[in-house]
């Protein structure tokens, strides 16, 4: 078994607490909104650390070997050659785009889903150059119907899981019957390129952490589906946040001959310092105190960001393991990071029913995602 970061425990935090069950109702039948299906495709190419500094040109690089050995990551599935980096971001498209279909043919695939039941299609990656889409591309591949509603969000990243479900659920009441796809896939090796000796250290810090892969998700409304007991949660409520003058903290950087994603140090204290509030408000607003928590999923953005994010949020460290292991053996793959934490979450707690789970997403704005689950 891979080993994985594991996260410090805080003085004075508890390892374990009891947790009261939410008091909440399940809102009416017609308000619902289920996670009815949730897979992932990873590329089969593995690096480790030392293999991506070794392609990056970064070897032997004091800032960006302690960079690389203390950001939380081990190994992650990128798609990255000494080919690929001899090209410009231009260069790469339709490469890179093949690629991102590929992963979200595999994670659709892998949701078993009959294409006819399938009403909206919503994709979402960091960035593109191609087009068509990749709603459009998985429609036709798919042989969905014509009319099928499409739409892509770009540029959103690791917040993008909350607008994702948020807009593919306002579709389903004009879509009685059918269910709505979501698919976050990401080609971050599209967008790293070698050292140059004039590089800032957050080009380094960008290259230490993301990673490749894809996650699909089914959304629906029970009973208004052909299979209903389908196992998965509830959407009971979500909100986005975008914390005022942080545009800078998360950008990417591009130009003809260099591209990459900067990383402010400052952002995981901006992302924790808002935090605390933004999670109570949320949670008083819907009539559930945070110890009815039953399962949180933390983005996985970095090992600082996962730490700011326990000590704002006062986490045990089991709370937070699963967010540890995610980002130890994937990376952050950018859109589709919590994806993987909500993944590994369902398989390894086996959520009962009446347990109450938060997802909290980190990305660029700087803007904080919050979506409430009940099984």
């Amino acid at each position: 078994m891979p080993s994985v970061l594991r996260p410090r425990t805080s003085p004075g935090r508890l390892e374990s607490r009891e947790k009261p069950r939410a008091s909440q109702s399940l809102p009416a039948p017609a308000a619902l909104r289920r996670i009815a299906g949730l897979t992932l495709a990873d590329p089969p190419r593995t690096l480790t650390q030392r293999e991506v500094l070794a392609l990056l040109g970064l070897e032997g690089d004091e800032f960006a070997e302690r960079i690389f050995g203390r950001c939380g990551v081990e190994r992650r599935q990128l798609d990255l050659t000494p080919e690929l980096l001899q090209t410009t971001l231009q260069g790469r498209t339709a490469l890179v785009e093949e690629r991102l279909l590929g992963y979200a043919v595999e994670a659709v695939e892998r949701l078993n889903v009959d294409p006819a039941e399938i009403g909206t299609v919503v994709t979402g990656n960091l960035y593109s150059l191609g087009g068509p889409t990749l709603a459009h591309k998985l429609i036709e591949h798919f042989g969905m119907d014509p009319s099928t509603d499409k739409y892509h969000v770009l540029g959103v990243g690791c917040a993008s899981a909350v607008p994702l479900v948020r807009l593919a659920a306002q579709t389903l009441p004009e879509r009685p019957g059918q269910k709505a796809l979501v698919v976050a896939a990401e080609s971050m090796a599209g967008l790293l390129s070698v050292a140059r000796a004039e590089d800032p250290r957050s080009k380094t810090v960008g290259s230490s952490i993301f990673g490749d892969g894809c996650g699909a998700m089914l959304i629906d409304r029970p009973g208004a589906s052909a299979q209903d007991g389908l196992p998965g949660p509830y959407v009971l409520a979500s909100k986005v946040h975008q914390v005022g003058e942080t545009l800078g903290a998360v950008s990417m950087e591009l130009a003809a001959e260099d591209s990459y994603l900067h990383i402010a140090r400052e952002l995981p204290d901006l992302a924790g310092a808002s935090l605390r509030e933004l999670v109570d408000r949320f949670l008083g607003e819907n009539g559930i105190a945070d110890e009815a928590i039953d399962h949180w999923m933390v983005h996985p953005g970095g090992r600082r960001i996962i730490e700011q994010a326990q000590a704002a949020l006062s986490l045990p460290d089991e709370d937070v393991r699963i967010s540890f292991e995610v980002l130890a053996n994937h990376g952050n793959v950018g859109t589709a990071s919590i994806f993987y934490v909500m993944h590994e979450t369902i398989s390894q707690r086996t959520p009962q029913a009446g347990d109450c789970g938060l997802v909290v997403t980190i990305g660029p704005g700087v803007t904080v995602g919050l979506m409430l689950l009940r099984w």
